[in-house]
């Protein structure tokens, strides 16, 4: 099929459907109120820039996976390993660099590694709200990269109750998701319930299928409000339990493929499995697991109590306990019998015959009889308890003030052959004050302080961090156009992988040790703002600088362990600037919009190495184009540079474009809401490897074509 008969398919489409992705970054509601800030202000109104994306608004087929939805925001892109494991990266810097707040607690699962996504999804999830850049006051270490604020499904506002499904399928990994939401309401009382089922097998790239890169993923959300005249009370449990595939390295995989590269498709693997792949889990998993295949089970249960009361005259006091359980188990085999370091028949204190409470025959908290691979190679939980309090003291129509406190304590225990992350415990304290201030004359501004004590402790090894940091921003509204200008500092202590890790993390093809004397990250960063708005079209102009004093990163060597790099963590001074320009503009057409924008960032340390997963200077064209208010249809152009300043082993990429196009169709079915809906990525089957994604060390291409349908209908 030439390029010419595609194009004529495209247009002939573009009469059939309507946009879906017009309101992922709509500016102009700026009127929406922000909940990610105390204030509740607007987004036009709030001193520091915040960018909004409302779910409903969306596909559901971009919304199947929240790195999606948020890689379509200026300045954020995302760190993958295949569809549905992905990280957020904003402005270069990611991992525990950057806060993800779900259930107004903050999420505890990015210190055990890189290649597992960042334990929620977007089913349940009402808005997501996107802050570039430290806003360490009132959110502590590790928001040095930015905030990430999802905020939970609504309760009904109304008596009664509601019912919804959704379904999707994917050709290109024969992925399947399922979802269904129960909403109810009696007087003071509102429910919500939400389950979640995805089930993908190995995906495709151009060259072939890629072995071991099946994902299979169940979630459960519950919520019971109470809302009075001066309580509200909110009760939310989540549960995320996924299963992934560790694709690898071959060893006779030198480049990004060679001859003998057989995982991507050989002749007895002629679609998805054998003669044995009778369905997605049968008893042996024949279909995601061969005998050689590593793979990891997750799981990430959340539970949230959060309380606002009335005080009268507009003071309110919010009150949020959270727990957070965590488990990580990784299967398959990690090294030799002799490997005495780290798994032998000594190692009492992990994993002996003794360990009757987590390692036992039965090991029931664990696995079932029906676990055929046997115990967990690395096998890891993490319990967090937190508590937030603050306070919401107006003082006049010109000053707001709100005070709080954090704190948060945390234990990591290991029941595995292997170690990653030794034992450990680490107990957070945090004091902050955060003013706005009203000028009057269309200028506004805040001021804020911030105390952090921060305890950690593995057997022999122990460290603590403190630290005083504080922001300081304005805004000034003219007649078409507003100017933010802000100052901001951030800290980040050493995370329990960059001190005390002394293990194979196969997954990043990488053997890790800690280092013990690392002292904490801070950073300074100012960020300019100008956002030029008229009655058809939003323009922004985003400049940020980010200095980061004794920058924490890997150091590859020469040394090899269990056949995998040696890394060591190191650290020295950084730096960080780029910005985004963005357009959104709505034509004379009635039936024609679109959205421009442009974004770069430059990184690298202060003997002028680059950073790793910066990614390249990046262009993005949508069009939206609607005939009806029934059909809709999208174009989205995307276009990548090329990335050749890299990191110390970190492979350059070349530049690419793609094109995707969604459309969706919306009627009734039996007097309710049917919405049906498509996309095509990747149109023409591009063969690229992605500067973010962590496969590309293997020489594995990104995702070929990948056809998506599904439907939504609401009972």
């Amino acid at each position: 099929m030439n390029i010419k008969y595609k194009l004529c398919m495209v247009l002939i489409m573009l009469l059939l459907t309507k946009p879906v992705l017009s309101q992922v970054i709509d500016p102009f509601e700026l009127d929406e109120i922000i909940l990610s800030l105390p204030f509740s202000q607007s987004l036009g109104k709030s001193v520091i820039k915040v960018d909004k994306i409302n779910m409903d608004d969306i596909s559901p087929i971009i919304k199947q996976y929240i790195s999606k939805s948020l890689s379509k925001l200026p300045g954020v892109s995302v760190i993958t390993s295949g569809p549905g494991i992905a990280k957020p990266s904003i402005r270069g810097l990611s991992f525990n660099r950057v806060v993800v707040y779900n259930q107004g607690v903050r999420l505890e699962n990015q210190q055990w590694g890189e290649e597992h996504g960042i334990g929620i999804t977007s089913s349940g999830i009402e808005s997501v709200e996107v802050i570039k850049g430290p806003l360490y006051v009132l959110y502590g270490s590790d928001a040095m990269g930015g905030v990430i604020y999802a905020e939970p499904e609504k309760f009904k506002s109304m008596d009664g109750l509601d019912i919804d499904y959704t379904g999707i399928y994917n050709s290109n990994y024969n992925g399947l998701t399922n979802n269904l939401g129960i909403n109810g309401k009696s007087g003071n009382f509102s429910f919500n319930l939400r389950a979640e089922m995805i089930d993908n097998d190995n995906f495709s790239s151009p060259d072939g299928e890629v072995e071991n890169t099946w994902f299979e993923q169940n979630e459960i959300k519950a919520g019971i409000q109470y809302s009075g005249e001066k309580l509200n009370s909110e009760l939310r449990l989540s549960i995320v339990e996924s299963t992934l595939g560790l694709p690898h390295m071959d060893e006779d995989h030198d480049e990004h493929g060679d001859e003998d590269h057989d995982e991507h498709g050989d002749e007895d693997h002629d679609e998805h499995g054998d003669e044995d792949h009778d369905e997605h889990g049968d008893e042996d998993h024949d279909e995601h697991m061969d005998e050689e295949g590593l793979y990891q089970e997750l799981k990430h249960t959340t539970i949230t109590w959060k309380n606002t009361f009335d005080l009268g005259n507009n003071h309110l006091l919010n009150v949020t306990l959270g727990q957070q359980f965590n488990e990580r188990m990784e299967f398959g085999e990690h090294g030799d019998e002799d490997h005495d370091e780290h798994g032998d028949e000594d190692h009492d204190e992990h994993g002996d015959e003794d360990h009757d409470e987590h390692g036992d025959e039965d090991h029931d908290e664990h696995g079932d009889e029906d676990h055929e691979e046997g115990e967990a190679e690395l096998d890891m939980e993490l319990l967090t308890n937190t508590l937030d309090i603050n306070l919401i003291l107006p003082q006049s129509e010109d000053f707001n003030l709100i005070l709080g406190t954090s704190l948060q304590s945390q234990t990591n225990k290991n029941f595995g052959h292997e170690i990653l992350i030794p034992d450990a415990e680490m107990n957070d304290f945090g004091l902050y004050a955060l003013g706005e201030i009203s000028f009057g004359n269309s200028s506004d501004a805040i001021i804020g302080l911030r105390y952090d004590k921060r305890s950690i402790s593995s057997g022999i090894y122990s460290s603590d961090y403190s630290n005083f940091n504080g922001a300081l921003g304005f805004k000034k509204e003219f007649t078409t156009s507003t100017l933010r200008f802000n100052l901001s500092s951030g800290y980040r202590s050493p995370n329990l992988v960059e001190l005390y890790s002394d293990g194979s993390h196969h997954s990043t093809f990488m053997y890790k040790k800690g280092n013990p004397n690392l002292l904490a990250e801070n950073s300074f960063q100012t960020d300019l703002s100008i956002q030029v708005n008229s009655e058809d079209s939003v323009l922004s102009f985003d400049l940020f600088l980010n200095d980061i004093r004794d920058y924490i990163y890997l150091q590859p060597t020469n040394t090899l362990i269990d056949g995998l790099q040696l890394h060591n963590f190191l650290q020295q001074d950084a730096t960080l600037y780029g910005g985004e320009i963005h357009l959104n503009k709505n034509t004379s057409f009635d039936w024609l919009s679109y959205y421009t924008s442009i974004e770069y960032v430059f990184g690298e340390t202060q003997d002028g190495m680059a950073l790793p997963y910066i990614s390249p200077l990046t262009f993005n064209q949508v069009f939206n184009i609607s005939f009806s208010s029934n059909y809709s249809f999208e174009i989205d152009f995307v276009a990548k540079a090329k990335q050749n300043r890299t990191a110390m082993y970190e492979e350059s990429t070349d530049g690419y474009s793609l094109l995707n196009l969604s459309g969706t169709w919306m009627t009734s079915f039996l007097g309710n809401d049917l919405n049906i809906f498509w996309s095509i990525d990747n149109v023409f089957d591009k063969e690229y490897f992605d500067h973010l994604s962590r496969l590309k060390t293997a020489g594995i291409h990104e995702m070929g074509r990948n056809i998506s349908v599904g439907l939504k209908y609401n009972f």
